[in-house]
């Protein structure tokens, strides 16, 4: 595995050792893939160690290779001679150097061969002049319900013995070491192995695991890999490294977290059912069952351009998988992988997608295959029953579709149907502007005009929700289009009660009402409210629980009426154990929905100016730029996708100068490195205030923004022989990047690209953004 980077990283440095089947080498059982992890310890605790759940089905099952040299048994980070460091890693594998004694050096690889196997080989080498003998332990441990299970060893036929896990869920692991057999001391919980090292020698040893439903086929499958040649795997994965680009910056941890980034995203990408698209796109393989598993449209756009650059078929597939489950309609559903429904429309942004990746790929034929669905998805997006109020600017109609969270929804509780917001309008634009892009490059001048007037309206339609005295755009309510705060109509009151309130508002609005109590159970009742409207009308507006949106112990309804006073509220059914508030739709929050006409291009220059000066006044953090300005959100929180394409927007603004794009980037990789430091994995989302990850551990949604980063460095490789590269280098140092043999090296005095071919072309500081191509190579290049 030489061929693969080398690293020397420490305990304290940013690193992700999850380990699953790579989708390019291997099968992927999207019903049950079982991802490891490679785990380093310190102190008392076990230097190295191999764990899996199993997808959930245990607390903990861990593999740990035990030594004995020299009458002295070690297996803790405190016994060993060196520490031990990440020397090598791929999206299936991982290497460890360390010395076990000062005479004897281990290097220790794992290998997650597919869905349901997982090996290991441990290679000596005698650092000194003296035989030595060594002896290899493998313990097991397995945690099921708090309770540690015992493992049975299995004599084999011909001698030896193997391990069994015993049962884990519907699973019967078996482990099985090269010559393994009982320990001397007749432990049940280990397999072992004598190693002779002779003067200066070497000498290897290999484990597998394999975890299936069938004890039988378990050790079968075992004993198959024990008896398969390791090494023209390993060739196999260090040739398939060289798609992921690989970039030196001079910062180890800034370089190793990019690389990780890369390695868990191609553990993203799995080949799907035969009926279904080129691959899909699974936000955690730890989850074990992708069936149960889905990704935000927004997750997907970040996720499938970082993954344009590495290869087009996991991109592309991120589409098909969308357009594939397209109804008549042009309906999409949000969450259109692997048999998933959302049960709601898919964000606008997959036109804006489709244009991009192409960009990576220079596929025309993906472009005419998409460009009709897309058409029909944007034309379903303004269709009327999604516009509630006909003005031509729609109400998104789940929380989800946002893409963060947004402190109106859950935090005021306010129903997503009844408000609009400039976000919306800001995405549709940018579905317009990429689908007119298409049309030109498709020659389709009729559509290409089509799409002009679409945005001419949009344009039209966003220019109304600009707050001028606020210097921004606003969330508006769906009829009145007005933006009210939040005043308390009633507190905590009794479940069982009428309660007369008789408040006045000072403009009409709509009310949410809360009911609060239980835990599970969802009471039965019914929400009448009582008042008049803006025009002097009776109101009398009553739903059952079933309109409540409920989450644990809590539910909320926002009324479709518009009440200018409201005279009384009854839950009847309800019993005095629950309490009843309402208040009305708050609509003020400052959120980063609020940005997007930036991206969209959407916003007048002035328009943009003032947008930045927001930003730099009122999102600016930490981490990067927060998705909300609002003070009294506990836990403000910065998103891969929205430093992407806020990111986007400011180059966009700065007409494609990468170096106002830098300090945003800057910023959000180093909480990244930081929290990959403290987690050892990439966290769904992560603090504004503060470096430091949040939600679930190993969840694509947190990976570095790739696609974002290559725009910044201004290099796109669209195969062995061309190169796209230009535009101002954003500074920081030299960085070199270097991606299926091509190796392109930027910095402040210019840029050089060196091709397979060994052809170097040169390019002064001052270059634009423009096509480089091997003309020596071109003929034999893709």
């Amino acid at each position: 595995m030489s061929d693969l980077r080398a690293w020397q990283l420490e305990l304290s440095q940013p690193y992700a050792l999850q380990i699953a089947a790579d989708a390019r080498l291997s099968v992927i059982d999207p019903a049950d893939d079982q991802a490891w992890e490679v785990v380093l310890g310190q102190e008392d605790r076990a230097a190295i160690a191999v764990q899996t759940r199993y997808g959930g089905r245990a607390g903990l099952v861990s593999l740990v290779p035990m030594w004995q040299i020299a009458g002295h048994v070690i297996y803790q980070a405190r016994q060993y001679a060196s520490p031990v460091l990440v020397q090598r890693f791929s999206p299936a594998f991982v290497q460890l150097q360390t010395q076990i004694t000062s005479d004897v050096a281990l290097a220790a690889e794992f290998w997650a061969i597919d869905s349901h196997v997982v090996g290991g080989r441990c290679r000596l080498r005698n650092l000194s002049t003296t035989p030595q003998q060594v002896r290899i332990d493998l313990l097991a441990f397995v945690g099921m319900e708090g309770q540690e299970q015992a493992t049975k060893l299995i004599p084999m036929v011909g001698g030896g013995h193997a391990l069994a896990l015993g049962a884990v869920g519907d699973l019967y692991p078996m482990v099985m070491l090269d010559n393994g057999a009982a320990a001397p001391d007749g432990g049940s919980h280990k397999i072992g192995a004598d190693i002779s090292l002779e003067s200066e020698g070497r000498a290897s040893v290999r484990f597998v695991c394999a975890g299936l439903a069938d004890p039988r086929d378990a050790l079968s499958t075992a004993q198959h890999w024990l008896g398969e040649n390791w090494s023209k795997h390993f060739a196999r994965i260090a040739d398939a490294a060289v798609a992921l680009p690989q970039i030196e910056t001079g910062d180890i941890n800034l370089d190793a977290t990019i690389a990780f980034g890369y390695m868990q995203l191609t553990q993203a990408f799995i080949k799907a059912p035969a009926s279904g698209p080129s691959s899909v796109l699974v936000p955690m393989r730890v989850a074990g069952n992708f069936a149960r598993t889905q990704v935000s449209a927004q997750v997907a756009y970040a996720t499938a351009l970082a993954a344009a650059a590495v290869d087009a078929k996991w991109a592309q597939g991120v589409v098909r998988g969308y357009l594939a489950a397209q109804h008549e309609d042009g309906w999409i559903d949000g969450a259109a992988r692997l048999g998933n429904r959302s049960g709601y429309l898919c964000s606008p942004i997959l036109a804006r997608l489709v244009w991009s990746i192409f960009q990576y790929t220079e596929d025309d034929a993906f472009l005419r295959e998409s460009f009709v669905p897309l058409q029909r998805f944007f034309e379903r997006w303004l269709a009327a029953d999604l516009d509630a109020d006909g003005d031509g600017a729609p109400e998104w109609q789940a929380g989800g579709q946002l893409g963060f969270p947004s402190h109106v929804v859950s935090g005021n509780h306010v129903d997503t149907r009844t408000f609009e917001t400039p976000g919306l309008i800001a995405y549709l634009l940018s579905e317009a502007n990429s689908l007119r892009e298409i049309a030109h490059y498709l020659r389709e001048t009729e559509l290409e005009q089509q799409f002009t007037t679409h945005i001419e309206r949009l344009q039209a339609t966003l220019a109304t929700f600009w707050d001028a005295n606020k210097g921004r755009f606003v969330y508006r309510d769906r009829d009145t289009h007005q933006t009210p705060s939040r005043l308390e109509i009633l507190r905590d009151g009794n479940g069982d009660q009428t309660h007369f309130v008789a408040y006045v508002l000072p403009q009409p609005g709509r009310i949410v009402v809360e009911v609060v109590g239980g835990v599970q159970h969802t009471p039965k009742f019914t929400l009448t409210v009582v008042g008049t409207g803006a025009g002097g009308e009776d109101i009398r507006e009553s739903v059952s629980e079933d309109a409540f949106a409920w989450q644990t112990g809590r539910g909320s309804y926002t009324t479709n009426a518009v009440f200018a006073q409201v005279d009384s509220i009854q839950c009847e059914g309800l019993v005095r154990v629950y309490q009843v508030s309402a208040y009305t739709a708050d609509l003020t929050p400052f959120e980063v929905d609020a940005l997007l006409p930036l991206w969209s291009l959407g916003a007048s220059r002035e328009q943009a100016d003032a947008l930045v000066i927001q930003i730099e006044h009122n999102f600016w953090t930490t981490s990067g730029i927060s998705e909300t300005a609002e003070p009294h959100v506990e836990t403000p929180t910065v998103s891969t996708f929205f430093v992407t394409v806020l990111g986007e927007a400011l180059l966009e603004y700065a007409q494609g100068d990468a170096r106002a794009a830098f300090p945003l980037l800057d910023r959000f990789l180093k909480t990244q490195i930081e929290s990959l430091r403290q987690h050892k994995s990439f966290m769904e989302y992560y603090r504004a205030d503060k470096a430091e990850g949040a939600g679930e551990r190993g969840h694509v949604a947190g990976l570095p923004p790739l696609h974002l980063l290559l725009r910044v460095l201004g290099v796109r490789v669209i195969s062995p022989t061309k190169v796209w590269t230009g535009g101002p280098f954003p500074g920081g140092g030299p960085v070199r990047i270097t991606q299926h043999g091509v190796v392109i090296e930027r910095d402040t005095d210019g840029t050089r690209v060196t091709f397979t071919s060994g052809q170097v072309v040169e390019l002064p500081a001052d270059a634009p953004w423009q096509a480089v191509v091997d003309v020596s190579g071109a003929s034999s290049g893709a």
